[in-house]
């Protein structure tokens, strides 16, 4: 408690001696300031949304960028500016014609002659490493544009981003408020070298100063998203007496119909003690419900917990939006700030809580080898859990190189470009957390969990390999009154391996095989909130197995010809309700469940079953085909990359027919059987050579 009251006093103490300009500290505050800014926290070309824009790229000593102009009318310390330049040791500066050399990587104190006059200082991070960059954005619509200003895949002081770790900073400037803001966005890998010298310096002698500079530490985790940011909020003047705001509504957003109490926290960003206010809240911008309260003492940047008295009732299911603001401060003061005094959230009233399976995808490929371990930690966190309790899929991608060759027009198609992925590995759950799987941890499954349904779903399918169709039937309530849902479904193949390449994976799992009808998924229709309606869905593959060279434009399958399925048997079928585009949330995913009553079918009329034995195999592996006629077939027994190791072709009798291969002098490793009939219909069974004695 000393500590708090001492970052206060030196907080204030701040505020007083250089007057220009004050500053509040907003630490952990999960959300960035203002909450328009939501992508995601990554390199160039490594994760970064592509509507950035470069303004500067690394370098080994310390340079100013070029002059930039500023999007918006922006005033610093009570003067409009126009224009402004950067450095990559940190410096943001509007005094564009100052001849000062750039402030070295080295931090030290402020205020320092080696900063040019009219300064915003990030001094100890730097610009050394390869995918070191500084980029530009501008979010929000006017009058209340921000300008971001990110050192992206930063390092701190004289050593390069990369084996240490990395570091993600950003200044931003905010129309018509004039506001500034130090953002501390993202940190890996530092122990005790991420310490920055951080605030606002107007010259040589008079700089506003972060508590702790020259040895700010960076409290931001490695999540990629606002959840663990942190930044403190420059503002010029003198600081208001009144200044209240509503810093979240812990209300769940999901709620049942009836009474529902408003809960949130206040923090007091004024000079005054509060020790009275009046709380109010509105549902869709209605009349205001007030609650008196008294008796409190919320010292200046402290928080104070609510739970309004009145609650809510609810009537209709449905999606609310709850606002909350103080009033009468003191006794009838008003709020001094009116810009920062409402908090909105919304907040989706169901007709019952019922437990979501949260869906899970993957954008990845064979010859990309951050996915290797990005896979490596999903699976080996996914593995040991329930497998019905989540739905997971693979998109195999056309890049980095020539590409996965399982990639397919739908998994370049739709998904993609309702993600933006522009780089992989890519991980999105439930349409909300974008990151790398090597970023996925047991906690962000467990949230994926904790948050309800607003669909029941249920699906069934029948899988008549023989004829390679596969029909679902999906059954769905809404929990809501739901408008603009989309019901997407695909055919996954639970285990590849012939789809190897330069990464170093030798099997791939429920890789996404088609999409029915297609990418763009079934609009459903409008129903009423706890009534039932299906939906159900077919698709034959055609033609017979390729394994294409790639995964570029020219070789992917063409699906009207031909399919890259290695084993119809293994194959299944999952689906997802997610919110029509351009919405992402995704309300219930389901993995369906083969029809018991009509069985999964292995083979057509001719061939009744195919099967390989001993597996894993030594010396020899024997192939009895059962054949209901006479046939004739061929025989292949392939590696994993498809070349024929031995053909086989052979005019079978109706009964059991055996073929056997000598396996002793191949490498162990998993290898692959075909079964190709006088129709051109292929079979591929797997089968594993172990020579362990």
């Amino acid at each position: 408690m000393k500590k708090l009251v001492a970052l206060i006093g030196l907080c204030l103490t701040g505020v007083v001696t250089h007057a220009q300009y004050y500053y509040l500290p907003f630490t952990n505050n999960g959300i960035n300031p203002g909450n328009l800014n939501n992508d995601g926290e990554y390199p160039v070309a490594g994760g970064l949304d592509a509507s950035w824009a470069t303004i500067q790229a690394p370098s080994s000593t310390p340079v100013w960028s070029a002059n930039q102009n500023i999007p918006f009318s922006f005033s610093f310390n009570g003067n409009q500016v126009f224009q402004y330049k950067v450095s990559t040791s940190g410096i943001l500066t509007f005094d564009i014609s100052s001849a000062i050399a750039a402030p070295s990587y080295t931090k030290a104190t402020l205020p320092n002659a080696a900063i040019p006059d009219n300064s915003v200082c990030i001094w100890g991070i730097g610009g050394l490493g390869t995918n070191d960059n500084i980029v530009t954005k501008t979010f929000g619509t006017a009058p209340n544009q921000q300008l971001w200003i990110m050192f992206s895949s930063y390092g701190f002081g004289t050593v390069a981003s990369g084996t240490p770790g990395y570091t993600y900073w950003s200044i931003v400037l905010e129309e018509t408020a004039n506001n500034i803001y130090i953002v501390d966005q993202r940190t890996g890998g530092y122990a005790t070298t991420k310490l920055v010298s951080a605030g606002i310096q107007l010259n040589s002698s008079t700089a506003t100063v972060i508590a702790t500079s020259p040895n700010l530490q960076a409290l931001a985790g490695t999540s990629p998203t606002a959840s663990d940011n942190t930044y403190y909020q420059f503002t010029f003047g003198t600081q208001n007496s009144f200044d209240l705001y509503v810093k979240d509504i812990t209300t769940s957003p999901y709620l049942v119909l009836g009474s529902n109490q408003i809960t949130g926290v206040i923090r007091n960003l004024g000079t005054s003690t509060i020790t009275s206010l009046t709380l109010n809240y509105t549902i869709n911008g209605g009349s205001p419900v007030a609650d008196v309260i008294t008796g409190i003492s919320i010292a200046p940047l402290a928080s104070y917990t609510f739970n309004h008295s009145t609650p809510w009732i609810s009537g209709t299911s449905g999606s609310y939006q709850v606002d909350c603001y103080a009033s009468d401060l003191n006794g009838g003061n008003a709020d001094q700030n009116p810009a920062n005094d409402v908090f909105g959230k919304t907040l989706n009233i169901l007709t019952e809580i019922h437990q979501r399976i949260p869906l899970f995808e993957i954008f990845t490929s064979s010859t990309c080898p951050p996915c290797t371990p990005g896979n490596a930690n999903f699976h080996s966190l996914i593995d040991p859990l329930v497998p019905t309790d989540h739905v997971y899929i693979k998109y195999q991608q056309d890049f980095p190189g020539t590409g996965d060759p399982y990639t397919t027009i739908e998994s370049l198609g739709k998904r993609t470009a309702l993600y933006g992925i522009n780089s992989i590995p890519r991980m999105e759950n439930d349409g909300g957390w974008d990151g790398n799987a090597n970023s996925f941890t047991a906690q962000l499954y467990q949230d994926a969990r904790s948050i309800p349904a607003q669909y029941k779903m249920t699906g069934t399918y029948i899988a008549d390999t023989m004829a390679r169709t596969f029909s679902a039937k999906v059954l769905y309530s809404p929990l809501f009154d739901a408008i603009d849902t989309r019901l997407n479904v695909a055919i996954i193949e639970n285990t590849t391996s012939l789809n190897v390449k330069s990464n170093g994976e030798t099997a791939f799992f429920q890789v996404m095989k088609k999409m029915l009808p297609d990418e763009n998924g079934t609009l459903l229709a409008n129903i009423p909130a706890g009534t039932w309606d299906s939906v159900t869905v077919t698709y034959t593959f055609n033609g017979n197995y390729r394994l294409p060279q790639d995964g570029q434009a020219a070789n992917i399958i063409d699906n009207a010809t031909e399919n890259s399925v290695e084993e119809f048997g293994d194959l299944a079928m999952v689906g997802w309700m997610q919110a029509s585009l351009p919405g992402k949330q995704v309300y219930q995913a389901h993995n369906f469940i083969p029809d018991a009553s009509t069985g999964v079918y292995e083979m057509n009329t001719t061939i009744n079953s195919i099967l390989i034995y001993p597996n894993p195999a030594d010396l020899f592996a024997s192939v009895e085909i059962s054949l209901n006629e006479k046939e004739k077939f061929k025989v292949q027994l392939m590696d994993m990359n498809g070349r024929t190791i031995e053909l086989r072709q052979w005019d079978g009798k109706a009964g059991s027919t055996t073929l056997t291969f000598n396996t002793a002098e191949l490498a162990a490793g998993m290898y692959h059987v075909a079964v190709t009939d006088s129709k051109g219909n292929s079979f591929v069974k797997r089968i594993t050579v172990s020579h362990a004695r």
